[in-house]
Order: structure tokens, then C-alpha cells, then sequence
């Protein structure tokens, strides 16, 4: 079985692109989506619609979340103005909102008798939380034996093998990596191993800055 995973698109339609042309040719048997679907880029609708088509799996980002709120957080973030014009590039698309509405940050799933947990952020604080590749070694939530635990919102790609046979893993962002390459960064699990396999994708980086 193949699952693929993908975080933090953020509204970015011009990577997400170029990542489902390449997931597509894996034909996977699943998809998960670990949220921030939008914010940041103004491309919400477009990213929408090239979600429409998957039968995924999806989780609540914070961003997300923001596009939700009729007013700002104290203190208000830099990125509302974004948040708030995502939101009404969305109102073409009433469903977007209402699909937005019926997520929340953490989930669980069972492929072919692997238990997989997924959460936006970590464990313990679903929405919010970050746990980057040079993070502490043991926090108290880390995946059990058998157990696969994927998480998203830093933007950094992690793998990581767990002591008693758990399997941690990051995909990075499809929309923003921060790890110094400008490719898509997102992945494949591979549950009945487990295995997660990093992916970079190349797309129009000068050209989306230049719409932007």
C-alpha cells in the first residue's frame, strides 16, 4: 500500500501542481492532507479546486482555521490580511468553507492494519505545536511500537525511525519549504513496512514570485 502526504500547501496552486502531476504517476492509494491548506499566497480558489478532486484524507491548520475566524486574534498575526482575502476568494465556493468547518487538527487512520496518527502540529497541541528535525529526542508523545505518527507545520521534511519500531515523519511543505531548497517537498508511506520516502518536486519558483 502507498499513502501519499502532503502539508502546508498555503495557497501556493503553482507548486501543488506540479506535486499532483508527480503523485498522480505514484497512483496512491490514498492521500492525507495535514492542513494549511491556504493562507499566505492568494491562490486560495485555484488550490481548492485542485483539491476537489482528491479523496483524501484532511486536517485543520492553523491558517486554515484563521480563514474561519470573523475577527482577528490578540495579537493579530502579520499574515490576516492574507487569511481574510483567502476567505473571500473562497466564498465562490461555498462548500470550501463548510468542508474547512468539518476538519479538525488530529486524526487516526488504519492502512492495512498499521495504525497511522496525523496531526498539524504534535500530539500534544494539535493545532499549534512544532517539532523540527533537531527537536528533543524523546517528547512524551512519540509514536509506539507498530504505531506511524506524521506530522506537519514547521516546513521542515523529517524521518525518523523510533526506538521500539514507531515511525515519525514530516513531509515538509508543498507550498514554502524552509529547509534552503525551493522545490515542493512532500512524501510517500509506505504503512506495511513502514517506510516514508521524502520527495522534491521542481516547479515555476520565478514565475509564481513574479504572479505574486
Amino acid at each position: 500500500m502507498k499513502v501519499a502526504v502532503l502539508s502546508d500547501i498555503h495557497s501556493n496552486c503553482f507548486a501543488l501542481r506540479a506535486v499532483l502531476d508527480e503523485m498522480t504517476a505514484e497512483k496512491p492509494d490514498a492521500v492525507i492532507l495535514l492542513g494549511d491548506m491556504f493562507g499566505y499566497y492568494p491562490w486560495a480558489l485555484d488550490t481548492y479546486r485542485y483539491l476537489q478532486a482528491l479523496n483524501c484524507l484532511a486536517l485543520l491548520g492553523n491558517h486554515d482555521k484563521l480563514l474561519l475566524d470573523t475577527e482577528p486574534p490578540l495579537p493579530t498575526p502579520p499574515y490576516w490580511e492574507i487569511a481574510k482575502q483567502n476567505a473571500q476568494d473562497l466564498a465562490a465556493a461555498p462548500e470550501a468553507i463548510r468542508w474547512l468547518r468539518g476538519l479538525a487538527p488530529q486524526g487516526t487512520a488504519d492502512f492495512s492494519g498499521s495504525r497511522v496518527v496525523f496531526c498539524h502540529g504534535t500530539p500534544d497541541d494539535p493545532l499549534y505545536g512544532r517539532y523540527y528535525p533537531d527537536g528533543p529526542a524523546d517528547p512524551p508523545w512519540l509514536p509506539r511500537a507498530g504505531e506511524i505518527l506524521l506530522l506537519g507545520h514547521t516546513h521542515y521534511p523529517l524521518v525518523r525511525a523510533v526506538s521500539g519500531e514507531g515511525l515519525l515523519a514530516n513531509p515538509g511543505s508543498v507550498g514554502q519549504p524552509r529547509d534552503g531548497d525551493t522545490r515542493a517537498s512532500w512524501g510517500l508511506l509506505f504503512p506495511e513496512e513502514p517506510r516514508f520516502e521524502l520527495r522534491r518536486t521542481r516547479y515555476d519558483v520565478s514565475g509564481t514570485m513574479e504572479r505574486l
